[in-house]
């Protein structure tokens, strides 16, 4: 898993960075539609990427202990 990478592009859906060059919103939510499949993925994480909650997501990686009722 590429924690930096989904980061960066959780950061990127909910405005708080600017896309790659040349990559589009479509391309990164394919990616992330890929790691929500990961074996590798963490469960909670993995749950918020596959109902695209990707605030809740994003709050994840500030503290994975916290329970994320946003």
């Amino acid at each position: 898993m590429d924690r930096d990478q989904i980061k960066a592009d959780l950061e990127y859906i909910v405005g708080r960075r600017a896309p790659y060059d040349g990559e589009t919103m479509g391309e990164v939510l394919k990616r992330l539609d890929r790691y929500s499949t990961s074996k590798k993925m963490h469960e909670r994480l993995k749950h918020y990427l596959s109902k695209r909650s990707y605030v809740k997501a994003l709050a994840w990686f500030d503290d994975p202990e916290m329970p994320h009722h946003i």
